[in-house]
């Protein structure tokens, strides 16, 4: 696996750091990208770009770049709408995340396919702006106001509700302030990535480019959540994190042949079956490594996986724990391109701690995606739940 990180500016100094000032007579202007490609293999690469605005408040973005070689095209991508017209590549907002305040940051991502060379782009551009790397001088627009002092400020209907969660997850969880392998626990022990291994249990074959789709699938959903815990682009309440990277670093497989690529993006892990599925090896497992040793694991820390998404062929339903999702393989693949995949989205829920509501309903008749069957996409009670489970967890991380 390779990785590089490029900081686009005017010039690139010792500390990669970049200064210009764009302004015009009624908004200042300006922006920073950092680009990197954090997987790449023989024929295909997934690159991350993060932009930063540094001038006044936008309300809808397109960001354009051209890549430098004309093998490079992207083939598909997450949190914003993609084309691509010979070199040059047009990434516009998605229905959420339009809005991006002074400083706030917003990350998007692709899959792409690339031969003879993979340069990175020379420079990008937001809405028109070329984003040459600092702060540009502020208007003399009013300043916005300063946040609350209080960050649990859920809508004044939902208090109530929320506070009865809390109260019942206190009184039915065994080990609910001592348990340490939450989602929360291992974005903050990998510094804000997780890795996943496939548990692919299926007799079907899959081809690169359907495990490309996988990987960019799950990318989308993880951080469906992750947004929930963002407010205007900044983290609520000391979160830490505007994007969270999902690496697939395995594939476990009954047989080799069903994995219809031969590059070595991943490692493929064949016939090592534990709960009658194939699973990617005991010693790269944090469930099985809380610790966080991975000597024993070829390739050691970097080849890890905190959590399996589990494909079972004919599975009904999901099961989502701190190990990871378990879904339907024929249900996930047939919504690779589906906007919410709401069984994983219910079970990633599960990971970060959120509770099931079959024997009761705190929000009688509203829905909400924690409630199966009720919603099919994450609702702001659902955003309030995680919100609520963090504010109570975030002293053990020191912030």
């Amino acid at each position: 696996m390779k990785r590089r990180l490029v900081w686009i500016g005017a010039c690139l100094m010792a500390a990669f750091s970049t200064v210009a000032v764009l302004q015009s007579a009624y908004a200042a202007t300006g922006c920073r990208v950092e680009y990197s490609v954090t997987n790449q293999w023989s024929t295909g690469f997934q690159g991350s770009i993060t932009v930063t605005n540094l001038g006044d408040p936008i309300n809808g973005w397109t960001l354009t770049f051209a890549f430098p070689d004309a093998n490079q095209k992207v083939t598909q991508g997450w949190n914003a709408g993609w084309s691509q017209s010979g070199a040059t590549v047009t990434a516009t907002n998605a229905g959420w995340n339009g809005t991006l305040a002074p400083s706030a940051s917003v990350n998007v991502g692709f899959t792409g396919t690339w031969s003879g060379a993979n340069p990175s782009p020379a420079s990008f551009a937001l809405n028109g702006t070329t984003c040459n790397g600092t702060a540009a001088t502020p208007s003399a627009s009013p300043s916005s106001p300063a946040p609350t002092t209080d960050p649990w400020s859920p809508p004044s209907d939902l208090a109530g509700p929320l506070d009865r969660v809390w109260a019942h997850q206190e009184e039915t969880y065994s080990n609910l302030y001592g348990f340490r392998n939450y989602g929360w626990d291992q974005l903050v022990a990998n510094s804000g990535t997780v890795n996943y291994c496939v548990r692919w249990d299926s007799t079907a074959h899959v081809t690169a480019a359907q495990r490309d789709a996988v990987h960019a699938t799950l990318q989308r959903q993880y951080q469906k959540w992750m947004d929930q815990m963002l407010d205007n682009g900044q983290g609520w309440n000391g979160w830490p994190y505007r994007q969270v990277p999902v690496k697939v670093v395995g594939w476990a497989v009954r047989d080799r042949a069903q994995l219809e690529w031969t590059d070595a993006s991943v490692d493929v892990y064949v016939n090592n079956i534990r709960e009658n599925a194939p699973q990617c090896g005991e010693p790269c497992g944090r469930f099985f490594h809380q610790d966080g040793n991975y000597s024993g694991c070829p390739g050691g820390a970097a080849h890890h996986y905190d959590q399996s998404l589990w494909l079972t062929a004919g599975f009904q339903g999901g099961a989502g724990g701190d190990w990871g999702q378990r879904i339907g393989s024929e249900y996930y693949m047939s919504n690779l391109s589906a906007e919410n995949v709401h069984i994983l989205l219910h079970e990633i829920g599960h990971t970060y701690g959120l509770d099931d509501f079959y024997d009761w309903d705190p929000t009688p008749g509203r829905g909400f995606i924690m409630k199966a069957g009720s919603a099919t996409q994450i609702t702001e009670f659902d955003k309030w739940m995680l919100r609520d489970f963090w504010r109570h967890l975030k002293s053990r991380y020191g912030l």
